[in-house]
C-alpha cells in the first residue's frame, strides 16, 4: 500500500485525490490544507489525517510520497522539504516559478535520490496521446503544420493568488506552458521562437509564439480573461495525408484523410469507475494516466521518463524565452 501525503486541496488537489481513489493498494493517508474545514472533508472522505500546514505534513505524517497541489509560488520550498526528509513526489504544473527555482529543486531531487515527476499532464492526455502516434509512427505522413489553442476565464485561486503576477506570472507560465511543454515533448528544444501577447497587471494574459523548426510550422496560443468564458483547448494537425483536429469544446478527435470520408478516431480512455471529475473537464483523463503512471513507477522502482525533472524545467525555461520575445515588441 503506498501512503500519499497530499498537500492542497483547492481544485487540482481534490482531481488528484479522485484519482488516487480509482487506483488499488494507494490510500490518501494524510492531507493539508490551510483551509481545515476543506482538509477535514477531504479526510473524513479517505481516512486520512489532518494537518494545519503542508510543512508540519512533511515533517510528521507517515507517508511515502507527498503530491504538491499548492499555488505556483510554493513548489520549489515544499519540494525541498520533500527531498530533505527523503519523501518521493509529485509536483504540479510548473513545477517552479522561474528556472532558478526549478535548477534548486533539479538539483535537490537528483541528490535525494527520489522519485520526482511534474504534472505536465498534457503529455498524458488521451487525445494528446493519440496525436503524438500520430506524429511518431507517422501514420498520416510526415508533420507539416501544428496550431495548438487553449483558452479559459481567469481563474482566482486562493485569497486570489492567480491574479497576482508575482505569484503566478500570468496566463504564459501557468496556463499556456501545457502548450509550450507538449511541443517539447513532440520535438524538442527549438531552433528559435517569434511571441506576441497582451501583458497587464504584470503579467502576459496571453501569449502566441511561432516555434522554428525545421520542414514544420508550429505555432501555440492560449490566455485567461475577466470573464465567463468557458474552458477550451483545441489543435489543428497538417500531415502529408490528411489532418487530425480535437477540440474539448466542440469537436471530438476526428481525421480527415485524403481521398476518405471524416472519420471519427478511437481514442483510449481511463476506466475509473464510478469516480467522476469537476471543474472545466468532462472525466479524470489525463490527471488519471498521470497519476497512475506515477504509482506504476513507484511500484516498479523506477524513474519517470514521460516527464523528468530537467524536461518540466526546460518547459519553464522555454515559456520565458517566450516573454522575452513578446516583451521586445511592446512599445516603448
Amino acid at each position: 500500500m503506498i501512503k500519499i501525503g497530499l498537500c492542497g486541496l483547492g481544485f487540482m488537489g481534490k482531481m488528484h485525490a479522485a484519482c488516487y481513489a480509482a487506483i488499488p493498494d494507494v490510500k490518501i493517508a494524510a492531507v493539508a490544507d490551510v483551509q481545515l474545514a476543506m482538509g477535514k472533508a477531504l479526510a473524513d472522505k479517505h481516512g486520512a489525517k489532518t494537518f494545519d500546514t503542508a510543512k508540519e505534513l512533511i515533517a510528521r505524517a507517515d507517508v511515502d510520497v507527498l503530491d504538491i497541489c499548492l499555488p505556483t509560488y510554493m513548489h520549489c520550498e515544499h519540494v525541498l522539504l520533500a527531498a530533505k526528509r527523503g519523501l518521493n513526489c509529485l509536483c504540479e504544473k510548473p513545477m517552479a516559478l522561474d528556472v532558478g527555482e526549478a535548477n534548486r529543486m533539479v538539483k535537490a531531487v537528483r541528490a535525494a535520490e527520489i522519485k520526482f515527476m511534474v504534472g505536465q499532464v498534457i503529455r498524458f492526455w488521451p487525445e494528446y496521446q493519440v496525436l503524438k502516434e500520430y506524429v511518431d509512427r507517422k501514420k498520416l505522413g510526415p508533420l507539416a503544420s501544428l496550431v495548438l489553442r487553449r483558452f479559459v476565464a481567469m481563474p482566482e485561486g486562493w485569497r486570489k493568488w492567480f491574479q497576482n503576477a508575482s505569484l503566478s506570472r500570468g496566463a504564459a507560465l501557468d496556463l499556456h506552458i501545457h502548450d509550450s511543454d507538449y511541443v517539447l515533448y513532440l520535438f524538442g528544444k527549438p531552433r528559435g521562437l517569434d511571441s506576441v501577447g497582451v501583458f497587464r497587471a504584470g503579467a502576459w494574459s496571453q501569449m502566441t509564439t511561432n516555434f522554428h523548426y525545421p520542414n514544420v510550422a508550429i505555432s501555440a496560443e492560449g490566455g485567461w480573461w475577466a470573464s465567463s468564458e468557458p474552458f477550451e483547448m483545441s489543435f489543428h494537425a497538417v500531415f502529408k495525408k490528411g489532418v487530425l483536429s480535437y477540440s474539448s469544446a466542440s469537436l471530438p478527435l476526428a481525421c480527415y484523410e485524403l481521398n476518405k470520408e471524416p472519420s471519427a478516431v478511437h481514442v483510449p480512455q481511463a476506466v475509473t469507475g464510478d469516480v467522476q471529475a469537476g471543474g472545466n473537464i468532462s472525466s479524470l483523463g489525463g490527471y488519471y494516466n498521470e497519476i497512475k503512471y506515477f504509482v506504476d513507477c513507484l511500484n516498479a522502482n523506477r524513474e519517470p521518463a514521460v516527464v523528468t525533472a530537467e524536461t518540466a524545467r526546460d518547459a519553464i525555461a522555454l515559456v520565458y524565452q517566450e516573454m522575452a520575445s513578446a516583451r521586445k515588441k511592446l512599445k516603448k
